[in-house]
């Protein structure tokens, strides 16, 4: 309708575009000059339709209309306006066009003033007082905007003059917020209700999200409930006495461990009162259960504060004494500023309601924690049967720079909406201290701010100046209400400094001279909030030095004690894992279970019920009928009834990755989709569960997204919950696993040694040389054995008690299943133990549909458990022990390559030996295969190129049961021959021609 009223001038072109959003075009109702009786809302419409009628042709309008709409024209008031006018058709050219004329000014004038509202509301966060060090546009991004970037926040730019200040429009808005209040307001009071709102010490960013519910609800807050909040003095009191207790414990640890570096919050300090002012509000909404990630900065603020982690144990971390380990493995420990802690916080004002809170322990891989925090909280969300997702929180507490930089926060921030992931939300809260190590935000980041990858997943974002303790308060609080009631992520930007450098010995006048000069010149925010409250006579000087005279003395008493001969520092202990089930080691099923499995999995719903793939229904039917007669099973049949026991055994099952609900190499198909209709998919092991497993989500398997390192993250995570779930991420090809290898290598193969952290996570890694090429054939064997513990000098040959200590010692486990059944074992064996340790499996991709691997059914019933080495299969057809002439010992799909080529060439003196776990090794069992070789030659092959797969790693062990046999008589040397494809900086060709060249060759030594 305005394009016949009105040509927008050119100078509004550029505006944002949510300042022209279809639901905020200005309409007749929001120009209407008449009060609320006269018209309400419901009538709007209505003549909101009428008046576009009128605009095209006024005479298809009741006369009536035609006056009423005539008067508004010529400026008439209220209901004034619907009169007839008497004698004033207008009918001269010049009385028409001063009609024009007089709309044209109504509707441009209120256009203009809905265009400065939506920047307001839109842009405003770019010129609020978000800085407290003021820095210009040469030190930051923030504060330091170029002047003409604010023009469309002043109202000269569209066109209003000083005369214009005191001057009514009426602001008519159907959503929420002060401009839903059908009130015609001042210009000049309009502009200081925006600037109070959306241009002081707190920046919202709201505006992008697409949701009306989110985006009206988020306007109400802002500019309705949370501008017209006054805090109580009893809130200030709490603030002041929050950062005075940090305050005293930052001084201390400053005087009493001068050299020592702590990476302390000073310059952002505010947001520990934060954290305990939403953790307060978490205990008030019946949240349960608070999981906190974050990294090294702030941390042991954190920790004292917040998690009331004792302050004799974190003293006594200093002094070097702090912590041990409920754990057989070796104590590496870990930097205090690492670890994590748990505490149960009780809330007398809330009916004694108690809230778990827990920090991870992480590495200082910046960000890596996120999906940790993620996965932990879903898998006690699951725990619990939050099905709401109400009573478990989690927060992460992220740097300026890393949130920026680290491209997990973005793998992470994508579990939100995501089935098998989400959470219901994560409050972040970011410490920003406008710079990284050294390195300044035009250098560390492209955006404005370090949070703008929010807006990819629509999290609403709140900056707010660290100098202000009850604003950062409040909108700590605020956050938690947004996630609360959507259950979506949110942004805290807490904008400060960092008082010293990257850490307490560092010196950062050598690259920031200029900044470090203002900053050298701050107050403490404490001694400024402090000043602030007692001029408002809120506190008095002497309540002040009570406080700091109390925590002083407690600081001091607890420093005394720690330093005590005797003090007894804390263990470290998995306070979830109490609830870790006593088991008998079993791994073998009984016929009956294997059959009760069979008939609640394998057997299909008839087609008028859903309608399956003919193929996967063979599939389910050949499963079926190999079971019930007792014959072979493959791969997928054996994964299958391993999940399935334990599910009839109380353990959940968790199965994650890229396609895994049917299996990169389609042989799982644990979730069928009907072929005709719109149905949700049938998953058959769901057959299983009780009423109380599914309320606790106990049986997942689910396609994650295109991401390894944020998704094996997160199911590390979901391990540490719980050591009665089965937790297992598999990878599309074991070459793609490498993208997770932060967690590897700083988690998974170390959290035991450096936290006293076990873990039960299986990491499945499709792998082998199929001619397929360096990115689908090697998981990379040799650096998982790179990283094991085990210790080849240990081996004593001592007995069971020795080979005991040596599992229960190692930091992982790595194996590479060449039948069915040992992979069923391998998989039942991580619950079936009374520890837990990571499990790593190169699984064959030839193997799974390959029919000479697969398994008898009588290899996995009760009597039958994990073979470690698998001795001789066919030793009834060759020579025995004592003539033979060779001994291969192999891992994987080889096996396989070796045993047909040796019935090709009619070979039998040649005995083939499967290393079936690699860590820990298997000392003892693979002496007791090799004794009664005497006079053979010992051979090690594998498919892989020589400096790749197990070579490196199973040399010396392999050599070290020789040593003890040869010393012993029972072999003639120690010496073993390596067979493998020639050293490459590639692990694979992908020239099919190429590659069976390279095999015949390996083969062609060994048989030689």
């Amino acid at each position: 309708m305005f394009k016949k009223l009105i040509s927008i001038p050119k100078q509004f072109n550029h505006i944002n575009k949510y300042s022209f959003k279809q639901n905020s075009v200005p309409k007749f109702s929001e120009l209407k000059k008449f009060n609320e009786s006269f018209l309400n809302p419901a009538q709007g419409v209505l003549i909101e339709q009428m008046f576009d009628q009128w605009a095209k042709d006024n005479s298809s309008v009741p006369v009536s209309w035609d006056a009423y709409f005539r008067n508004i024209a010529r400026g008439v008031e209220g209901e004034d306006a619907f009169a007839h006018p008497a004698n004033q058709e207008i009918k001269s050219e010049e009385a028409e066009v001063l009609k024009q004329e007089k709309l044209r000014k109504i509707i441009g004038d209120n256009l203009k003033i809905r265009l400065l509202i939506d920047n307001y509301r839109t842009r405003g966060h770019e010129v609020a007082d978000l800085d407290p060090l003021n820095l210009n546009v040469d030190f930051a991004k923030i504060g330091g905007r170029v002047p003409d970037d604010q023009a469309h926040l002043n109202y000269k730019y569209y066109g209003f003059t000083e005369e214009d200040l005191e001057k009514e429009f009426y602001i008519y808005d159907h959503g929420e917020g002060f401009t839903s209040q059908n009130k015609r307001i001042k210009l000049s009071d309009l502009l200081d209700k925006m600037n109070k709102t959306y241009c002081d010490k707190v920046g919202y960013q709201y505006m992008h999200l697409q949701n009306h519910e989110e985006r009206y609800w988020m306007r109400k807050q802002i500019e309705l409930l949370e501008q017209d909040y006054l805090v109580s003095e009893q809130e200030q009191q709490t603030a002041a006495n929050r950062l005075l207790r940090d305050y005293v414990f930052v001084n201390f640890l400053k005087n009493t461990f001068s050299t020592a570096k702590r990476f302390g919050s000073e310059g952002c300090d505010s947001f520990i009162s934060g954290l305990e002012a939403m953790v307060d509000s978490c205990a008030k909404d019946g949240v349960e259960h608070v999981v906190i990630g974050m990294a090294h900065r702030g941390r042991l603020n954190t920790l004292y504060n917040v998690l009331k982690k004792p302050a004799t144990q974190i003293l006594a971390e200093f002094q070097g004494t702090g912590v041990t380990y409920q754990s057989d493995i070796d104590d590496a420990g870990d930097v205090k500023y690492h670890l994590g802690a748990t505490h149960e916080k009780s809330f007398p004002q809330y009916d004694d309601k108690k809230v778990r809170i827990s920090i991870l322990p992480n590495p200082s891989h910046l960000e890596t924690v996120d999906p940790l925090v993620y996965g932990k909280a879903r898998a006690t969300i699951d725990e619990i049967g939050d099905k709401n997702m109400e009573k478990v929180v989690g927060i992460l507490i992220h740097g300026d720079a890393a949130l920026a930089g680290q491209g997990v926060v973005y793998e992470s921030l994508q579990f939100q909406d995501l089935d098998a992931y989400k959470v219901g939300g994560i409050v972040h809260v970011v410490v920003n201290n406008q710079i990284g190590f050294t390195t300044v935000p035009q250098q560390n980041r492209t955006s404005l701010y370090c949070t703008d990858v929010a807006e990819t997943v629509q999290a609403p974002i709140f900056h707010v100046n660290a100098e202000y303790p009850e604003e950062v308060d409040r909108v700590m609080k605020l956050a938690l209400a947004f996630r609360q009631k959507f259950k979506k992520d949110v942004f805290v930007d807490v904008i400060g400094y960092r008082k010293h450098g990257h850490n307490e010995l560092d010196q950062p006048m050598f690259t920031q001279p200029l900044m470090y000069d203002i900053i050298n010149k701050k107050k403490p925010i404490y001694e400024i909030y402090r000043d602030r409250i007692i001029e408002n006579g809120i506190w008095t000087k002497a309540e002040e030095e009570k406080q700091m005279k109390l925590h002083t003395d407690f600081l001091k008493q607890a420093y005394e004690e720690s330093r005590k001969p005797g003090f007894k520092t804390q263990q470290v202990e998995q306070k979830e894992w109490e609830k870790l089930k006593k088991s008998d080691n079993v791994t073998g099923l009984t016929q009956e279970v294997i059959q009760k499995i069979n008939e609640k999995v394998n057997i299909l719903p008839p087609e008028e019920k859903f309608n399956v793939n003919k193929q996967i229904a063979k599939i389910y039917q050949e499963r079926y009928e190999s079971i019930k007669e007792g014959k072979v099973i493959d791969y997928g049949t054996a994964e299958a009834l391993a999940y399935g026991s334990l599910l009839l055994e109380g353990y959940g099952v968790r199965v994650t990755g890229q396609d895994v609900e049917r299996g990169t190499f389609s042989h799982r198909h644990s979730k069928l989709n009907d072929q005709k209709e719109d149905r949700p998919k049938y998953f058959p092991l769901s057959n299983l569960l009780t009423e109380t497993q599914k309320e606790k989500n106990a049986l997942q398997i689910a396609n994650s997204h295109l991401s390894e390192y944020g998704v094996c993250g997160f199911e590390f995570g979901y391990g540490m919950a719980n050591p009665n779930n089965f937790v297992m991420w598999e990878a599309q090809f074991g070459d793609f696993a490498n993208g997770a290898q932060i967690i590897f290598d700083n988690y998974m193969t170390s959290c035991e040694a450096k936290w006293g952290l076990q873990s039960q996570l299986v990491i499945n890694l499709p792998h082998g040389m199929d001619g397929q090429g360096s990115e689908h054939s090697s998981g990379r064997i040799e650096r998982f054995v790179q990283q094991s513990s085990d210790d080849p000098r240990k081996f004593k040959l001592e007995g069971n008690e020795e080979m005991k200590q040596i599992y229960e010692s190692a930091n992982i486990q790595v194996i590479v299943p060449s039948t069915p059944a040992n992979f069923f074992h391998a998989l039942r064996r991580q619950m079936k133990r009374n520890f837990r340790k990571p499990l790593i499996s190169f699984t064959s991709k030839k193997l799974l549909k390959f029919r000479q691997a697969y398994s008898p059914l009588k290899d996995i019933l009760s009597d039958t458990t994990f073979l470690p080495v698998i001795h001789e299969r066919y030793q009834n057809e060759l020579v025995s022990k004592a003539d033979t002439k060779k001994v291969i010992l192999c891992s994987g799909q080889v096996f396989y390559d070796l045993l047909n080529e040796r019935k090709e060439r009619e070979v039998k003196d040649i005995h083939i030996l499967r290393l079936e776990e690699l860590c820990p090794f298997p000392y003892d069992k693979l002496y007791q295969e090799l004794k009664e070789y005497s006079n053979a030659d010992f051979l090690w092959v594998q498919e892989e190129h020589w400096n790749q797969g197990g070579n490196a790693y199973v040399r010396p062990r392999y050599k070290r049961v020789l040593k003890k046999l040869e010393l012993q008589g029972k072999v003639k040397s120690r010496e073993i021959q390596i067979i493998a494809r020639p050293p490459s900086a590639s692990s694979a060709t992908g020239s099919p021609k190429q590659h069976n060249m390279e095999l015949q060759q390996l083969l062609e030594k060994v048989f030689a």
